[in-house]
């Protein structure tokens, strides 16, 4: 069944022209002129319970209004969607009861009260009987630590801890669907990975649907089998992220340490007859960058063995890498001639 479901979702603003110089801010005091900004242009895509989903795309891409439309804050131009079965701006008030939502850069915490309280003030918000509100939130901060901050001030937190809070507040009403903007923005890299784990956790454990918008490519990396991309409103990647690997990865680069002093051409010849190529900055150290089709262990048989090495290290390709390249051809789908030229760019 489908948590998520959206079909030629569009939502556009009108916004205001400005003329130029004293006398066209003149007129426009008495004549405005406006034109029509599509922010999303007609996307439709489908995301089954349980998923971990990420939606991702350069700033001013539409992830935003998207997430807004998704959570009832916005109306659509136009379109369909349905979250967890409601139309969210028409059954606003039971459809958020199934939705738990985190915005990386806005709270929804009481500023000057105890963490507890604006907890306790959630759970009438969201009609949650005492009982089932005292099990979660037990389970919540034992399984984030939060007791010490439970009585302290939200404006006293710092940052990660403040972040933490935010994520027990948005599952306090045990929400089937979680939607996660920028939820690690800021956040040093322990607090980060401590989220991730109890994202991962969460959703082998309850099969909440996550929707996951961030520009941190290794909260993708770490959490989502599937990624969505927009660019300029338009999706133009859905798919597996180890699908956008193969298709858009230049290959794999193995970087050897040697014990002792090794020749570059020594190294060539071992390889010869494979599309390889091989760098080193001085003789105890070589990279050699190979095409995804050719196996790992088509070198590593030719070289070790024969020479002295201390250490092996395997480099796949970045997905931040991946994803520049995508935006900078404007299109996920990729032809021979861009992967070649990829290659031969990067290691020729």
């Amino acid at each position: 069944m489908a948590a998520i479901e959206t079909h030629n979702l569009r939502k556009t603003f009108r916004v205001q022209k400005n003329r130029e110089g004293l006398t066209g801010a003149f007129v426009d005091l008495f004549k405005r002129e406006y034109r029509e900004v599509a922010a999303v242009k007609d996307i439709s895509f489908t995301i089954p319970e349980g998923e971990i989903c990420g939606y991702i795309g350069e700033n001013g891409a539409g992830k935003s209004t998207t997430i807004k439309m998704l959570t009832g804050i916005l109306v659509p131009t136009s379109g369909k969607l349905t979250v967890g079965g409601f139309v969210p701006y028409e059954e606003r008030e039971r459809f958020v009861k199934n939705i738990g939502v985190v915005f990386g850069q806005r709270s929804q915490l009481w500023w000057d009260i105890g963490v507890i309280e604006s907890f306790q003030l959630l759970r009438k918000v969201y009609s949650v009987g005492e009982a089932d509100y005292k099990k979660r939130l037990d389970e919540l901060v034992e399984r984030l630590q939060l007791q010490e901050l439970l009585n302290r001030p939200v404006r006293k937190l710092s940052l990660g801890q403040r972040m933490r809070c935010e994520l027990v507040a948005a599952l306090l009403h045990n929400p089937s669907i979680v939607f996660l903007d920028e939820p690690t923005i800021g956040l040093d890299i322990v607090v980060k990975s401590e989220i991730r784990d109890f994202l991962k956790d969460m959703n082998r454990e309850h099969g909440t649907t996550i929707l996951l918008t961030t520009h941190d490519l290794q909260d993708i990396e770490a959490l989502c089998s599937r990624v969505i991309m927009l660019d300029d409103g338009s999706i133009i990647y859905d798919g597996g992220l180890e699908d956008l690997k193969q298709r858009w990865g230049t290959g794999r680069e193995v970087i050897f340490q040697f014990g002792s002093p090794t020749k570059l051409e020594n190294l060539r010849a071992k390889t010869e007859g494979l599309p390889v190529n091989w760098s080193a900055d001085n003789e105890l150290g070589a990279k050699v960058w190979l095409p995804l089709e050719l196996n790992v262990s088509d070198v590593l048989v030719r070289v070790v063995g024969q020479t002295d090495i201390t250490d092996i290290k395997i480099v796949e390709t970045n997905t931040d890498e991946i994803v520049r390249s995508i935006y900078q051809s404007g299109s996920a789908e990729r032809s021979e001639d861009v992967s070649e030229a990829a290659a031969g760019g990067t290691h020729g």
